[in-house]
């Protein structure tokens, strides 16, 4: 099983969905208003605007993670040549997991 933690821009929320859904993707816990900075600079730090953070994290097995990881893989490529600097605000990190109880 893997832990996917998926982090992107409020923009994205929309296509972030439907692509899990398209996966299959049903259970998962979802953050809003998630704050930082990184290489696409920093976050806006109130509810509901388009420059705000949201993280999921989704327990999934190994190979229906694999399947959406290479679904984000191709959404990002698709969506790197929009973006100034190819810099876009979709991140994937994909961490072991074992559920315990």
């Amino acid at each position: 099983m893997k832990m996917l933690l998926i982090i992107f821009r409020e923009s994205l929320a929309l296509h972030v969905h439907a692509l899990m859904k398209a996966h299959n993707v049903t259970a998962y816990t979802e953050f809003h208003n998630v704050s930082g900075t990184g290489e696409t600079g920093p976050t806006i730090q109130f509810s509901l605007a388009t420059g705000a953070n949201r993280m999921i994290l989704a327990a999934i097995p190994e190979s229906a993670a694999y399947r959406l990881i290479e679904g984000f893989s191709r959404f990002r490529a698709e969506h790197i040549r929009e973006q100034p600097e190819d810099l876009v605000p979709l991140h994937v990190f994909a961490l072991p997991c074992e559920q315990v109880v």
